[in-house]
């Protein structure tokens, strides 16, 4: 060390330097390095006035030549476990942690000093900041929120994208991959008393800027890959055939430096989160607007209702008030205490699903978790006019996509899974009559299919084929989910060849990261449901029946009215799983799927946790 230092110059002699200069090597680190932890919160801008100290000093501390001591700090100050957990040690040497330190300084201090320059590098911040909330056990959002100023920075790019010229790359309405980031990143930091106490004006303008997308949703991405298609990956000659409705445009891919080395990144989809922000948003309006005077001619009860002999389904002023007083959606800052583990699915969607053609995907992890649609579910539908929906989606033409009013639907079901069992054999999924890909209409399954219900199984039987396919009901609350023995996993691992110690960060051609998923025993998932005994008088009672894509773990729902004169009252459900929320676009399936069809958006909650009960 003291060889190192003499070469910064001829007047660095051992005479000349101060006794500081002249400590070895790790004390010296050790000193900047709690310099630098004294405050957590900020990059570490305390190391400034040390590295100017003396060239000796700088030489001994400096970026370049201390990643070990920049590495550390980076651990102190960010989380790191997802990384570990997600990927592999190639991602966490001393080069990658100092590295992926310098880029989040640089970024953090954008955010919190943020101006026009700023919009040059904002397609990296978004990213990394992203990447830094699905990551998050605590520090990074501490960092993001509390020195960066979070909130305001991503109300600074939603303005300004909002009102940058619509022929801009960083656009509003153009610029799909940087809006579906920043509209994630709004709500992966809201709050129930932000939201609450934001200035009404302030609300009024966001609702406003989301209702292109909910309006139009069809013209923008609700999944990975197109929802007519259960079986993936595409062959070459499918791109021709995908037809406009069904969730074009395909997810955005771009190459991005994650830790040091590049990896292959999918845009997560723009409509669950342009939905979750507008429907938070319109419950706090709900909580400030009296109920409409129409309700006082309802019965009060129940009970009352059931007294007078009045048809069901009917609604009681009871029911309205429990919906429009109590039926809210949680925040996703309502689980952060579950810590980054929850967002596991997010992350491999991110690095798997970006390429509906491709065979080999490397980190392909777990998408769906084994009964997490199992039990009570509740929320809403948001149902537009008629007419007002027409005139917004009219083709060759402009429309208007502001000022569309929307009615309110209560859902409330109980669902339950079923899952088929190595070394059982799925039921396959129908191709679609015009050869849009298989059968979306009736959620990937035959239109003839019989189903029988057994105690702890589903009996499936396609005439078609003639096939007979039982699959096993999933308790989670059991010790064995199944009623029969059965072995699975959830776990992974990653693997890669070993990077030698002079490999440059930057490049890596012969660098690889494997994700290798013990496989869990099941082959399909079925979903059946109905609507929760309680809420059928009031709301009607439905039947529900889905599957799950394996792909990527998007779920489809068909709902059917069961009373036999509502027969065609059929509509499917297409669902994005995010941790405790259902959320996605409903489509009624009398039109046909390459055409444009009556829609709308929902969200929906675990009910034992999201509901007025929970404590």
């Amino acid at each position: 060390m003291l060889a190192q230092r003499m070469l910064v110059g001829p007047s660095a002699s051992p005479c000349s330097l101060s006794p500081f200069e002249l400590l070895d090597g790790p004390i010296l680190e050790r000193i900047a390095f709690y310099l630098a932890i004294g405050r957590i919160i900020g990059p570490p801008l305390e190391l400034v006035p040390l590295l100017c100290t003396s060239r000796t000093i700088n030489a001994s501390l400096s970026f370049r030549n201390n990643n070990h001591l920049y590495s550390q700090i980076f651990c102190q100050k960010f989380d790191s476990a997802a990384v570990l957990r997600r990927l592999s040690w190639g991602r966490t040497t001393v080069e990658c942690l100092s590295e992926e330190l310098r880029k989040r300084s640089a970024i953090l201090t954008r955010m919190r000093h943020w101006n026009a320059e700023s919009f040059a590098h904002l397609q990296e911040d978004l990213w990394t900041v992203y990447l830094m909330m699905l990551e998050n056990d605590g520090k990074n959002m501490a960092q993001l929120c509390f020195w960066a100023e979070l909130p305001i920075w991503i109300a600074n790019v939603i303005e300004d994208k909002y009102q940058a010229p619509r022929e801009h790359p960083l656009s509003w309405v153009n610029d799909i991959e940087g809006t579906s980031l920043v509209l994630w990143l709004l709500w992966m930091s809201s709050s129930e008393g932000g939201v609450k106490n934001e200035d009404p004006r302030v609300r009024n303008k966001i609702l406003t800027r989301l209702e292109p997308f909910l309006v139009q949703g069809h013209r923008f991405s609700s999944a990975y890959a197109p929802d007519a298609f259960f079986y993936l990956p595409l062959c070459a000659e499918t791109e021709a055939a995908i037809p406009c409705t069904t969730g074009l445009p395909l997810p955005i891919a771009r190459d991005f430096i994650h830790y040091g080395r590049k990896i292959r990144l999918a845009a997560p989809p723009l409509i669950p989160a342009a939905l979750l922000n507008y429907v938070v948003r319109l419950e706090v309006r709900l909580d400030d607007n009296p109920l409409p005077s129409a309700v006082a001619q309802l019965p009060e009860t129940r009970a009352q209702a059931t007294a007078m002999g009045l048809s069901l389904p009917r609604l009681t002023q009871e029911d309205i008030v429990d919906f429009h007083f109590h039926t809210r959606t949680r925040f996703f800052g309502d689980y952060n205490s579950l810590g980054s583990e929850r967002l596991d699915c997010e992350w491999f969607r991110i690095v798997s699903c970006y390429d509906p053609w491709a065979v080999d995907r490397p980190l392909r992890g777990i998408f769906y978790h084994l009964g997490s649609l199992t039990g009570h579910w509740n929320g809403r539908a948001l149902i537009p006019y008629m007419q007002a929906h027409i005139e917004a989606n009219m083709p060759n033409r402009r429309p208007s996509v502001h000022g569309v009013t929307w009615a309110h639907e209560r859902i409330s079901c109980v669902f339950k899974e079923h899952h088929c069992l190595i070394p059982d054999e799925p039921i396959p999924a129908p191709a679609e009559a015009h050869g849009w890909g298989e059968d979306i209409l009736n959620v990937w399954l035959p239109r003839r299919l019989e189903i029988k219900h057994g105690a702890d199984s589903l009996t499936l039987y396609d005439p078609e084929t003639e096939k007979t396919v039982q699959y096993e009901t999933y308790h989670a609350d059991r010790e064995n989910p199944y009623s029969r023995p059965s072995k699975k996993s959830f776990e992974w691992h990653c693997d890669l060849p070993a990077v030698s110690e002079d490999s440059q960060y930057e490049t890596g051609d012969d660098y690889e990261e494997v994700c290798e998923e013990r496989p869990s025993g099941v082959t399909d998932i079925i979903i059946t449901g109905e609507t929760y005994d309680r809420e059928s008088p009031a709301w009607g009672s439905f039947s529900f029946i889905g599957r799950v894509r394996p792909w990527d773990g998007f779920v489809v729902l068909l709902r059917r009215h069961t009373l036999p004169m509502r027969t065609t009252d059929a509509g499917y459900l297409k669902v994005i799983y995010t941790k405790r929320s259902l959320v996605g676009r409903w489509r009624e399936t009398g039109t046909a799927v390459d055409q444009l069809g009556y829609e709308g958006g929902f969200v929906l909650c675990k009910a034992d946790e999201t509901s007025m009960d929970v404590v």
